[in-house]
């Protein structure tokens, strides 16, 4: 393999932190062949997830994710008759339609067939906006918004293998398409209904005329045809199949503006009223719907763009088949109010009782049916509106709100969508993780969202003080056939102290154990009905009867002068290490009597740690003690009875290992819990890992080959200036293991090194417990002289996410965290009523100021969450809202009357350098379309001492300020195409500079020194250089590409990163010597004097780097992501996603991951038939940056696939597992 000698002057490595939140749709079904458990899957924008219902506690819990490295427009699943399995349907930006199912052996979607029906790209034309499976999922609709119709059989030849049949067409130019649905028809001929309008002879000033057309797919004659069509309302947006054959009727619900209505062909419509909320401004309109079979009946739910739900049911009578219009004969439809949840875009219904509230924006809930609300008060039924004229003319219609009644909501899904601004906080402190504040949400449901990269954990003993320092701290059982622990042993420096667990933690005083005059090293269960505790001077086996009480007791002294200083042990095995260097090999025999190994073996150099491992089934001994020694080696010595305490092999460490812990671990891709219903996701057979801490404060993590005890594959995470200390946890029913540092962490049992930090604690030391009340997942912990028991339930997440709520939608963010520990946001949402200004006294009131103390406020504000507030045409609400960082809480909110905050910054101005002040940018009167006002202002407020806000003046502007930046001790702001400089004033702030630039709206600034990047909204960025001598901003630098930008952050002199909103991340650079020309010019003339190329700056940015992520940019921010970490640039999208980017730093780095990145494409089957390098290069082709998803998807490769790549690039798999984990592992999660 030739590989260049010279290399780009930057190279990015890319990883996604957290995919994207914003669900396209999600489906559920049997997608693993289990009967007894349904699954969700997810779509977001260019990934697919795999979620089951844990029934015991009603949560969902994520089993697959996976990359299609395409642009998802929707999913649907269907299940051939006669399958356990359902497939997923899924229409790309790829052109074709993907068929997927799941294969329980290598827990991942495999592609059954790839359909391409169309060129890449999305448009209005490309089919794939919608799909429709008919009841019987014999076929499948893939429809446009306009023109295009395919239609797709279904089904299995001899063999059972899926046969997809060439798409039939059923296509009519200028034809545009708003919903579609299959409808049940029992056997009869497919049919699908859609909602569509004929724009050809249509006007501006002509409502639109919709039809509902009925298409047949004749499987005889293999054609379709349009079979009945008839108009309906012009509000008409969505279709609801009803279930058909001995189901139901038939049919489908058609929801419009205010109405809802039966339909199916030529048979009677029946109509009934959208109730609507008292006082409701906007007609109610469904957007989401689901259909829930029981065992007799069937009832629909529909969704309107409140939130608010409506239970539909139809009186219907069976009809014979032989009906030429099948089904059966509805007599009535009502229709009543059930409950308010947020809004979604699909509701899925389990059979267990539970529903799934895959929501638009926000958090997502899983609701548990308390009942089935047919106790509500009003009903209205079809039976008094003959027709939708009778509808409209009713006007009471209307219900009250209420909480929630018939659901009770169970478990939520955190997500971060919509994801508006970001910023990354390092409070500098060695045992603080870096954390992000983002601002989330829309509307009521909005918030200001702290992401902590730690574990969060349940704690049922909250500390519990000790009588002195705790060195280690032990559970075990006395029998081996033990259920649950009988005996907390914690080991002081002088004392041992025994707890008993029973109905309460006790001490025990007749233990058999050694209290008092040594240190306890070790205590375990070995044998059938005895246990050991390994002490300073020795060994103590204690054997107890069926009452777990003493019986007998049996010691083994170290030779005099001579401790104990480290243990290990099995149910049949312990191993001791001596201060003499000697290490001392025991087995239990079939008596439960210890026979200790005639001899001794002495290490070179002091042993600082040791390790037996689990005991596989069917053994009745691991067959290696790992030693580590004083010197920085790792010994591997046999315990085979041939050949006892004989060296297998030596390493060589770069630091004394102070802990050792051998481990089998599963590969898992889910919690690992099994709820009754699920066989669980074990894969393959266990794997062996030597998990090693070391005093430099390195956990190494090593392969361990169980047959031979050769050491390989090792993998390093720095996790503080501490020495690492380690303990086995039983989680999930797991190997975990405990990392003790400068920080407390638990370790995965995945292929990948995965480690996450508990939240806020710090141990000493931990062991896992198992009591009556704790069932499961249970741990114990010491710190300092304090006792904790707690368990870690929450493994499938990444994050922590603390809330504050917030009023309105969040625009921008200031934070102060550290000037005061405050973060000061403002929030502004259009086109709605605010119900926290009904205290304005006058109509000149600007602002109202109110604190979170008050309790009647904070009724109001939950009561408003859940709600949403009143519509109110072309009106704003909008505050600025202290929030403390600490206690994530609102500490003041200032309302703005009939004014609108879009910017916020902190500035000290060098005129006044004894107060802080925060600037926010306002509108009066701002109208999105067209984009107008009545008034911009730029309020200035004083920050006080305890970070409360104090309004100084405001001062007028020439347009609205979308950036604003603090620069050489003034204020600089982009407003439209103008660059101002203002300085503070006593009456309001004073211009100081002023610059117009040939650009559309600057909507970013970034400086270093005199030099200011500006980001423009459709005309990419440019540098501008202040001359203060001449007190001018001269320009003279800008883009090649008109960048529509977003976001921007100066990496470095003379580089920029930038994003836009089509999803794309570019790199550029200032020319070096244009750079030099604009700092020695002090006066600008030679810059002044340089002529514009192209009606532009006199010179070019130079391009480095370009990558497509697929989602708008938001923020931009550089940093450490973990402790120890390198520094990368973390990016997020509008949609939730998080991703970092890490330059690599050699040239062999370079040439290895592009050269991986060549192989795997070649052997990569894409999901989506997506073709990658067009993907990552969707607007302009990729440039010096590795995509490290894709070098994940290494992981997940075949066997085969894997050995041959790796033989490509003359090395083992191991090492591509280990350079690609080394990757995440250094800056990322």
């Amino acid at each position: 393999m030739d590989t260049p000698t010279t290399g780009p002057e930057l190279c990015f490595y890319n990883l996604t932190l957290r995919s994207s939140s914003s669900i396209v749709r999600s489906v559920i079904g049997n997608f693993r062949g289990n009967k007894k458990q349904q699954e969700v899957v997810r779509a977001n924008n260019t990934s697919i997830e795999l979620w089951r219902l844990n029934k015991n506690i009603g949560a969902l819990v994520k089993l697959v994710s996976q990359q299609t490295f395409s642009n998802i427009r929707t999913i649907q699943n269907f299940k051939i008759t006669g399958s356990s399995k359902d497939y997923l349907l899924i229409t790309s930006d790829s052109g074709s339609l993907s068929i997927l199912q799941f294969n329980n052996n290598t827990n991942l979607f495999e592609p059954m067939a790839n359909e391409p029906f169309y060129k890449t790209g999305i448009s209005r034309l490309s089919p794939g906006e919608y799909i429709a499976v008919d009841g019987q999922n014999r076929a499948a609709i893939v429809s446009a918004i306009e023109k295009n119709k395919l239609v797709y059989t279904f089904r299995r030849d001899t063999n059972d293998k899926l046969i997809v049949s060439s798409p039939l067409e059923a296509s009519k130019s200028r034809q545009l398409t708003y919903d579609i649905c299959g409808l049940d028809v029992g056997f009869e001929n497919p049919i699908f209904a859609a909602i569509e309008t004929d724009y050809t002879n249509q006007s501006n000033d002509k409502p639109v005329n919709k039809y509902l057309n009925y298409y047949e797919l004749d499987l005889g004659l293999n054609h379709v045809i349009k079979k009945y069509t008839e108009q309906i309302t012009s509000s008409s947006n969505f279709v609801l199949p009803i279930p058909g054959g001995i189901d139901g009727p038939s049919g489908l619900l058609l929801c419009s503006e205010n109405m809802v209505q039966y339909k199916f062909l030529s048979k009677r419509t029946h109509c009934a009223p959208l109730p609507r909320r008292h006082g409701q401004a906007v007609p109610t309109q469904i957007v989401a719907g689901v259909i829930h079979k029981m065992k007799k009946s069937f009832f629909a739910l529909l969704q309107s763009s409140l939130g608010d739900l409506f239970k539909v049911e139809l009186d219907f009578e069976i009809q014979d088949s032989d009906e030429s219009e099948g089904g059966g004969n509805v007599e009535s439809l009502t229709i009543r109010y059930f409950d308010t949840i947020p809004v979604c875009v699909s509701l899925n219904i389990f059979k267990a009782g539970f529903m799934y509230a895959c929501c638009e924006s926000g958090d997502q809930y899983v609701y548990q049916f308390t009942k089935l609300g047919n106790d509500s008060d009003k009903v209205w039924s079809s039976s008094g509106y003959p027709d939708d004229i009778a509808v409209a003319e009713d006007k009471d219609i209307n219900f009250e709100l209420k909480e929630l009644d018939n659901l009770a909501e169970v478990s939520i899904l955190e997500n971060v969508n919509p994801l508006i601004d970001a910023k990354l906080y390092d409070s500098g402190n060695a045992t603080d993780i870096p954390v992000i504040y983002s601002l989330c949400g829309s509307g009521s449901r909005s918030s200001l969202k702290v992401l902590n990269h730690e574990l969060p954990f349940n704690e049922y003993v909250e500390n519990q003080e000790l009588p002195g320092h705790v060195l280690n701290v032990f559970s075990s059982k006395t029998h081996r056939d033990d259920k649950t622990d009988k005996f907390i042993v914690l080991s002081f420096s002088e004392e041992t102290l025994v707890l008993g667990i029973t109905s309460d933690i006790e001490q025990v005083e007749n233990s058999g154990f050694v209290t008092e005059n040594t240190t306890t090293k070790g205590v375990a269960q070995i044998g059938q009905h005895s246990l050991v505790q390994i002490h300073s001077n020795g060994i103590r086996q204690i054997f107890y009867n069926e009452n777990d009480e003493p019986q007998k007791q049996v010691d083994w002294s170290a030779p005099p002068s001579i401790e104990v200083l480290h243990s290990s042990c099995t149910n049949t095995q312990i191993a001791l290490a001596l201060s003499n260097r000697e290490l001392v090999y025991f087995e239990v025999d079939e008596f439960d009597r210890l026979i200790e190994y005639s001899e001794r073996k002495e290490m070179g150099a002091q042993i600082s740690s040791i390790s037996l491992g689990d005991v596989s089934a069917g053994q009745i001994r691991f067959p290696f003690i790992i030693v580590g020694c004083e010197d920085q080696t790792l010994t591997v010595l046999k315990t085979d009875p041939d050949s006892t305490l004989e060296v297998v092999t030596k390493e060589k460490l770069s630091s004394v290992p102070s802990s050792l812990l051998a481990m089998y671990n599963f590969s898992s891709n889910g919690d690992g819990e099994d709820d009754g219903d699920d066989e669980g996701l074990r894969s393959g057979p266990p794997t062996l890992y030597l998990h090693a801490g070391l005093q430099s404060g390195v956990y190494a993590r090593l392969n361990m080959d169980s047959t031979t005890g050769e050491l390989s594959n090792p993998r390093n995470r720095y996790t503080g200036p501490k020495a690492v200390t380690l303990c086995k946890l039983k989680l999930a029913g797991q190997n975990f293991v405990g990392i003790n540092s400068t920080r407390t962490y638990v370790g995965y049992p995945t292929d990948d090194l995965k480690i996450i930090a508990l939240s806020k604690k710090i141990c000493n030391d931990m062991c896992s417990l198992k009591s009556e009340d704790i069932q499961k997942n249970g741990v114990l912990g010491v710190f300092d002289n304090y006792l904790t028991i707690f368990t870690v339930d929450q493994l499938d997440t990444d994050l922590l996410i603390e809330t504050a709520d917030l009023r309105y939608t969040p625009r921008a963010m200031a934070d102060c965290t550290e000037l005061n520990g405050m973060i000061y946001v403002v929030e502004s949402d259009y086109n709605m009523k605010s119900p926290y200004l009904e205290d304005v006294q006058n109509e000149q009131q600007e602002e109202l100021e109110t604190f979170e103390a008050d309790e009647d406020l904070q009724e109001l504000e939950a009561y408003y969450k859940l709600f949403g507030y009143e519509s109110d045409n072309k009106c704003w609400g909008s505050c600025i809202q202290v929030i403390s960082a600490e206690y994530k809480a609102v500490g003041q909110t200032i309302e703005l009357v009939n004014e609108a905050a879009f910017k916020v910054c902190q500035v000290m101005f060098e005129s006044d350098p004894n107060e802080v002040y925060l600037i926010i940018s306002s509108s009066v009167g701002q109208t999105l379309v067209p984009n107008s006002n009545k008034g911009t202002f730029l309020r200035v407020y004083k920050i006080g001492h305890d970070g409360q806000l104090q309004f100084v003046h405001k001062t007028k502007t020439e347009g609205l300020v979308l950036a604003m930046i603090q620069f050489q001790g003034k204020l600089l702001v982009g407003m439209q195409n103008k660059l101002v400089m203002y300085d503070i004033g006593s009456k309001q702030l004073l211009r100081k500079g002023f610059l117009s630039l040939k650009c559309n709206q600057i909507v970013d600034l970034q400086t270093q020194g005199f030099r200011l990047v500006v980001s423009d909204i459709r005309d990419s960025v440019r540098y501008v250089v202040y001359k203060p001598l001449e007190n001018v901003f001269i320009e003279f630098v800008d883009d090649t590409i008109q960048r529509q930008i977003t976001k921007s952050l100066m990496l470095d002199y003379e580089t920029v990163v930038v994003g836009d909103k089509f999803g794309n991340i570019s790199v550029l650079r200032c020319p070096q010597e244009v750079s030099e020309l604009s700092d020695e010019d002090n006066h600008g003339t030679l810059m002044m004097s340089k002529r514009p190329e192209m009606n532009g700056a006199p010179y070019r940015l130079r391009n480095l780097m370009n990558f497509y992520v697929g989602d708008l940019l938001t923020s931009f921010q550089q940093g450490a992501l973990n402790i120890g970490g390198a520094e990368c640039i973390l990016y997020t999208c509008l949609q939730g996603k998080i991703g970092c980017l890490h330059p690599l730093e050699t040239l062999k780095e370079i040439n290895f991951f592009k050269e991986l990145q060549k192989q795997i494409l070649t052997e990569l089957e894409p999901l989506t038939d997506r073709d990658f390098l067009k993907f990552r290069g969707y607007y302009m082709p990729v440039k010096n940056c590795i995509d490290g998803d894709l070098m994940e998807e290494f992981f997940k490769l075949s066997g085969e696939k894997r050995l041959k790549i790796a033989g490509k690039m003359d090395r083992l798999p191991r090492e591509i597992d280990r350079r690609i984990s080394e990757m995440r592992s250094k800056v990322a999660y």
